[in-house]
């Protein structure tokens, strides 16, 4: 939608009426923005305006014999509350429902005793276009604040993280407002039920896809949290890219879109078969259907971690002739690492003598030694600048100790040792500065790897024992987290150094008029 059609709509909402019982209804809904009063050996509430004999304590919860409600009590002389909630009703606009949404704030009259409430809308939710906020909003991390007493005089999308809680919507008016569009029919209330942490924005947004009908009548209701994925036009198998007499299996195994695109994949009505296939990625199960490997399980769970690795052998070879070659598949880091260092030299691997080499391990010393003298001694520069530079960050306590890279060479053995890719994958990266890459050794055994941890984009995204082991002890992971606050502490005492050292230029203002 362009800004002038936005800017219409949101004109012609501007000119729509509250519902008939709106203020009715936000009165209701405020029945909980009441407090108890202590007076002395009596108490008094301010939503019945009534006394009652009981002795309370102040900052607990007390019931009220009359409304049956439970307030929180204060003392009589209080003179400062404040309850926020948020409430909506919809509008329909030249056929399209928009949910308006309102927060109301309640504050404590000391004078009557009461809550005065004021009403300020502040959000239009307009299905699959987005949240539409007015200028007056502004959003915070953890709350949003509403800025009351000014004219709406303009309206944005608002395309940020925030996510409305569920609250109160007006209800006496959807059937009318729901004629003549998808939600006429869509089961909204059912859909709610079995899905109660949706909310009614989430399930109103799903509902305007016709598909979300259409998969709650199939019987498919897991699938139809994603009615968008499925709103296409055509028969059964253009809407699923599954066989049609698939559906019965489909609806007696209630599946999910996890299950979904697992029988897509697989083109099998196999539950069983899905369950096992669901412990691998799926970008993972895609690339072994690629290679025609996809129904042999065995080969699948085998090279199910070395998954980055398969891939990149593939770039020189198809997998269903490198599982044949035994000598690589028992040294793959080796193996890949000969095909690269083999690209890298120019050497051809169009024979099949050099692409699979019978002596493998002995060729691939022989390249190493001719790319070491091929390579530059910039870029091992690049990595000793690189270690300089992060180690600051080095650290250790009573038995472990952590700290970067530091050189080409220590890469490689890193590699080696833990029989992972570190060694020739993550050697640009790391001296470009898109990654950073440390080394956890136990002090006892300071040359010997033990682990191995990338750091990127302000966390840890990968760290392993050796052989792609991830069965870290409570010991090992309170290390990783001691620190991750001390590189914290580090980062934030530079920032402050940085502020310290910013000089302040003052200007003679008579001067420069002059």
């Amino acid at each position: 939608m362009t800004k002038e059609k936005l800017k219409k709509l949101m004109e012609k909402i501007d000119n729509k009426k509250t519902p008939k019982h709106w203020i009715s209804f936000v009165e209701k809904n405020l029945a909980d923005h009441n407090i108890i009063l202590k007076c002395g050996n009596r108490a008094f509430c301010t939503h019945c305006q009534k006394y009652f004999n009981k002795k309370v304590k102040v900052y607990k919860w007390e019931k009220c014999p009359y409304c049956n409600n439970e307030y929180f009590t204060r003392n009589n002389n209080i003179r400062n509350q404040t309850y926020k909630k948020d409430i909506a009703f919809y509008n329909k606009v030249d056929g399209t429902v928009v949910l308006r949404v309102f927060e109301v704030e309640s504050k404590y009259n000391f004078t009557t005793r009461t809550f005065d409430y004021d009403l300020q809308e502040f959000a239009r939710f307009i299905p699959n276009i987005g949240i539409i906020i007015n200028n007056n909003v502004s959003f915070y991390m953890w709350y949003t604040k509403v800025w009351h007493h000014f004219p709406i005089t303009n309206w944005h999308i608002y395309t940020g993280n925030k996510i409305l809680d569920d609250m109160p919507i007006y209800p006496y008016n959807k059937k009318v407002l729901f004629k003549n569009t998808f939600l006429q029919y869509a089961p909204i209330e059912e859909f709610k039920k079995e899905n109660p942490r949706y909310t009614s924005f989430e399930v109103m947004q799903l509902a305007t896809y016709q598909s979300f009908e259409i998969l709650w009548k199939m019987g498919l209701h897991k699938l139809s949290r994603y009615s968008k994925q499925f709103n296409k036009k055509g028969n059964f198998l253009k809407r699923f890219g599954i066989p049609k007499k698939f559906l019965n299996f489909m609806v007696q195994n209630d599946i999910d879109y996890d299950d979904y695109l697992l029988l897509k994949l697989l083109q099998i009505p196999d539950m069983q078969l899905i369950q096992e296939y669901r412990g691998f990625r799926y970008d993972y199960l895609v690339f072994m259907k690629k290679q025609g490997l996809l129904y042999d399980y065995e080969i699948v769970n085998q090279f199910y971690n070395d998954f980055y690795i398969l891939k990149s052998i593939c770039k020189y070879t198809s997998l269903k002739k490198f599982i044949n070659y035994k000598k690589g598949v028992k040294n793959i880091h080796i193996y890949l690492d000969y095909l690269q260092m083999a690209s890298k030299l120019g050497i051809s691997l169009k024979s099949k003598k050099r692409l699979f080499p019978y002596q493998l391990i002995a060729w691939h010393d022989k390249f190493a030694k001719r790319l070491k003298i091929v390579e530059d001694m910039d870029t091992q520069f690049k990595a000793y600048l690189r270690y300089l530079e992060l180690s600051k960050y080095t650290y250790e306590d009573e038995k472990y100790i952590i700290f970067p890279a530091p050189s080409i060479d220590a890469l490689k053995n890193e590699g080696t040792q833990q029989g992972n890719c570190v060694g020739y994958m993550y050697l640009n990266p790391y001296i470009e500065n898109k990654t950073e890459i440390y080394f956890i050794r136990n002090l006892s055994e300071v040359t010997k790897s033990f682990i191995t941890l990338e750091f990127k984009n302000g966390c840890v995204v990968q760290k392993e024992l050796p052989h792609h082991n991830r069965n870290f002890t409570d010991e090992q992971n309170a290390f990783i987290d001691k620190w991750l606050g001390y590189r914290n502490f580090i980062d934030l005492k530079e920032k402050y150094k940085k502020k310290q050292d910013i000089k302040v230029i003052k200007y003679n203002f008579k001067k420069m008029a002059a």
